[in-house]
C-alpha cells in the first residue's frame, strides 16, 4: 500500500483561542478508493520525521489558504507556505512525487518564481478542460470534460520550469506539470467529486505509479 503525506489548511479558531490543521474527510475517502494510506502532516511540526519513519511514496499540497502574497501577508498562510516550500524542496532532493491541489498548485508555481492575477468567474462553478498535447498525461487529461473551480487567483506568466498541461475553456492555466520532476498541478479538486470520478483518479494513480 502506498504511503502519500498529505498537506492541511490552516485555520484560528477564535472561540477557542486555537489554531488548528484540518482536512476535509473526502481526501481521507479519496485514499481509500485509490488503496493510498494518507499520512496527514501537521504544519507545525518537522515533516523529516515522518520521511525519516515511514517509506513516504508521495506528497500532495492540498488546498484551503490563499498565498500569503496573494492575501495581504496572512501569518498563518505565510506559515504554510514555509512549511510546503520546504516539502517542495525536501521532495526534489528525495526524488519524491509532488500533486498538488488548487492552492497546492498555486504553492508549486510561486516555489518556481510564477506570478499570478485575479482570476474572474472561477469561484462555485464548472467549466471545460482542454488539455495540452505536450502533457506526458493527455490521454489521461482528455478524458476529463469539465472541472470544478475554487480559485480566487490564476497564474499569469508561467515559471519557464513548467509546461501548461491543460487550460480551462477562457485559457485560465488549469494543471502544469515540470519539465524534469515528478511535480503536477491542478487547479480542481478531485476530493469534491461525489462520487469520485474514475478519470481523476486514473490521473492520481498514473501520477504516483
Amino acid at each position: 500500500m502506498k504511503k502519500i503525506a498529505i498537506t492541511q489548511r490552516i485555520i484560528k479558531n477564535n472561540e477557542y483561542s486555537e489554531i488548528r490543521d484540518a482536512l476535509d474527510v473526502r481526501w481521507a475517502e479519496l485514499c481509500g478508493r485509490l488503496n493510498y494510506l494518507p499520512v496527514l502532516l501537521p504544519t507545525y511540526y518537522d515533516f523529516r520525521t515522518y520521511f525519516k519513519s515511514l517509506k513516504i511514496d508521495g506528497i500532495i499540497l492540498t488546498g484551503g489558504n490563499d498565498l500569503s502574497s496573494l492575501s495581504f501577508g496572512s501569518e498563518l498562510s505565510q506559515k504554510r507556505d514555509v512549511f510546503e516550500k520546504n516539502l517542495i524542496e525536501f521532495g526534489i532532493q528525495k526524488e519524491i512525487t509532488i500533486l498538488g491541489v488548487c492552492r497546492g498548485m498555486q504553492v508549486i508555481a510561486d516555489y518556481f518564481h510564477s506570478e499570478f492575477e485575479k482570476a474572474n468567474d472561477h469561484v462555485n462553478t464548472k467549466h471545460r478542460l482542454v488539455a495540452s498535447d505536450l502533457s506526458r498525461y493527455k490521454n489521461i487529461l482528455k478524458k476529463i470534460s469539465f472541472v470544478n473551480s475554487y480559485h480566487n487567483y490564476g497564474i499569469k506568466n508561467l515559471s519557464a520550469n513548467f509546461i501548461v498541461s491543460a487550460r480551462s475553456n477562457d485559457g485560465t492555466i488549469e494543471a502544469i506539470e515540470h519539465k524534469k520532476y515528478r511535480i503536477f498541478g491542478q487547479m480542481w479538486h478531485p476530493e469534491r467529486e461525489n462520487p469520485f470520478r474514475k478519470t481523476e483518479l486514473r490521473l492520481i494513480e498514473g501520477l504516483f505509479r
